[in-house]
């Protein structure tokens, strides 16, 4: 079998590239650990890492699921209310009144 010279490949590869080919082994080398973890009982392992593999996750969700509902919640806080676009025009009272009695009427006849 050949083997790969990792080090001329990184070489190769820009700034971002390599970024990525790092998150990329990281996140090969959790879902292996995380896959053992999870199905431990059923290859000899210990029975807690079953446990573990299930509830650390639901308590990330639960705990992300809080954050963001919190900074939504703090953002229209903290955020001033929006201005009206445009003022509505003052009816002279007789105007005012008019269109009152001329509302009033369409609702009774409904």
């Amino acid at each position: 079998m050949q083997s790969v010279d990792y080090r001329r490949i990184v070489k190769v590869l820009s700034k971002d590239q390599g970024y990525g080919f790092g998150i990329f082994l990281i996140s090969i080398v959790v879902a292996i650990v995380y896959l053992v973890a999870f199905f431990a009982p059923w290859i000899g392992l210990p029975a807690g890492w079953h446990d573990l593999a299930v509830g650390i996750p639901v308590l990330l969700f639960v705990l992300l699921v809080l954050v963001i509902s919190g900074w939504i919640g703090w953002t229209m806080l903290t955020t001033p209310p929006p201005a009206p676009l445009e003022p509505e025009p003052a009816l002279p009272k007789e105007e005012a009144t008019k269109a009152n009695t001329k509302s009033n009427r369409a609702r009774r006849k409904k």
